[in-house]
């Protein structure tokens, strides 16, 4: 497989305090990284280096073989091609389910209104949501707006998807409708990185697993390697923490 993401000797600080330290990772197409850790590891603040919504103050992302922290950078194209799914959904309260996916295919890819609704239309159809175009987000439950979202992201065709702890804010109930839409796009073929704390999700549809401490990559492997046999004392007493009792 392609290799489509690539960081290189990231590092990135807040008021003097590291948050991000020397990361290195390198993602293919079709992969799916889940990101686990602590809250306050970095995984959040990676995710949001990856599309410039924070930039990096040294290292460097290449993505689809260009270096996307270079000078120049046209941010708003490259976040059509980089979707990003938030915790807290961002969904326009005063446009409709429609209105918000049409808006950046509008604007940003110049198409005409019919040919947008069209194509988001049949993007809500693929999330399970096609009967909620006309709705308002303020309607709709938490799982419905993260739907949405990532519908949203969808309607753009991105080459990779982020997801920054997609299911943190959802009521229990409603945290399955999101992971089964997320599971099919794995299926699918989608590359996606996703900072979760749903370890069920990492172990089933995760390509591989990326354990973050004190922003850093503290081991990276497969699910059945990172769960079952880590080498790291940290990630021993992370999983010891977080997962149920065997």
């Amino acid at each position: 497989m392609e290799k489509i993401l690539e960081i290189k000797n990231l590092h990135k600080s807040f008021g003097g305090t590291p948050v991000l330290t020397d990361i290195n990772l390198s993602v293919y197409e079709k992969e799916v990284v889940c990101v686990i850790g602590s809250s306050g590891s970095g995984k959040s603040t990676l995710l949001r280096c990856l599309n410039l919504l924070e930039y990096p103050d040294s290292g460097k992302v290449y993505f689809a073989g260009r270096e996307i922290t270079a000078p120049g950078v046209n941010v708003n194209r490259l976040r059509t091609e980089i979707g990003m799914v938030f915790q807290s959904f961002n969904l326009f309260a005063n446009k409709t389910v429609l209105g918000n996916l049409t808006l950046a295919p509008r604007r940003v890819l110049k198409m005409d209104k019919k040919s947008a609704a069209e194509k988001a239309t049949r993007v809500l159809e693929s999330v399970g949501m096609a009967d909620f175009a006309g709705r308002s987000p303020k309607t709709l439950s938490g799982g419905q707006k993260q739907r949405v979202a990532i519908a949203r992201s969808l309607v753009m065709e991105p080459k990779i998807m982020l997801f920054d702890e997609p299911t943190s804010a959802l009521d229990p109930e409603m945290v399955g409708e999101v992971l089964s839409v997320m599971k099919g796009l794995a299926a699918a073929g989608m590359t996606m990185i996703v900072v979760t704390h749903e370890m069920g999700f990492a172990r089933e549809a995760a390509s591989r697993v990326v354990f973050m401490d004190e922003g850093k990559i503290v081991e990276t492997g497969p699910p059945a390697v990172i769960f079952n046999n880590p080498r790291a004392e940290r990630t021993r007493q992370f999983l010891k923490r977080t997962l149920p009792p065997a």
